[in-house]
């Protein structure tokens, strides 16, 4: 049953992902390609449990927040103070900027469409996929702009996003970033941006370096 149960997933997610790339990728799609490649490596999806179950168990010891906490008031703004942060390899800085635990569990994973059918991805697997993409993208970016000046010349955003109940995910969104006489860089600098009742936040670090 459990073996069948993550098989079960791991195809779902394998077929969505591909369905994805023959269109615009969404934050869903993004997710459940990262999503296939843990089940693939052994992530382990208890079949016995319910989605509901499984949130309740990985809230224990958190307080549940009632907004963004450290967010932006606006995408640039976020962009911003996470250029600057990157600048001055602030990670205390870049820990604010990016979806904590708490605001996963409680804020954003319920709405999810990784929460609900086809996906149904467990809340411990997706927050798992989140970080080791965030663990990936942000020593990538230090490495290549951490201790010089960047200034932000444009930030583009392909749609005006989706809604996934009191939260709008904007994915794919690309930057130009200019760091001192050097030619401008465009491209896909961070992961999804979240924005909830008007306040933003980075969903993860993934990026595309």
């Amino acid at each position: 049953m459990h073996r069948h149960r993550r098989f079960s997933l791991l195809l779902t997610f394998s077929l969505l992902a591909a369905c994805g790339e023959r269109g615009p990728r969404t934050a869903a799609d993004s997710q459940a390609a990262h999503v296939a490649e843990v089940v693939a490596a052994g992530g382990v999806v208890d079949s016995i449990l319910p989605i509901t179950e499984q949130l309740r168990r990985f809230r224990e010891g958190m307080t549940a927040p009632d907004t963004l906490r450290h967010a932006a008031a606006s995408r640039e703004a976020l962009v911003r103070r996470w250029l600057k942060a990157v600048a001055a390899s602030d990670t205390a800085a870049l820990n604010q900027l990016v979806l904590d635990r708490a605001e996963f569990a409680f804020l954003y994973y319920p709405a999810s469409a990784m929460s609900q059918p086809p996906y149904e991805a467990p809340p411990q697997l997706l927050w798992g996929q989140i970080l080791a993409s965030s663990n990936e993208g942000l020593p990538k970016v230090l490495a290549r702009f951490a201790g010089q000046s960047v200034a932000l010349e444009q930030l583009t955003c392909p749609d005006s996003g989706t809604a996934e109940g009191d939260n709008r995910l904007y994915a794919n969104c690309t930057v130009t970033v200019r760091t001192g006489s050097a030619a401008p860089v465009t491209g896909r600098l961070f992961g999804s941006i979240i924005e909830r009742q008007g306040r933003f936040k980075f969903l993860g670090y993934a990026n595309a370096l």
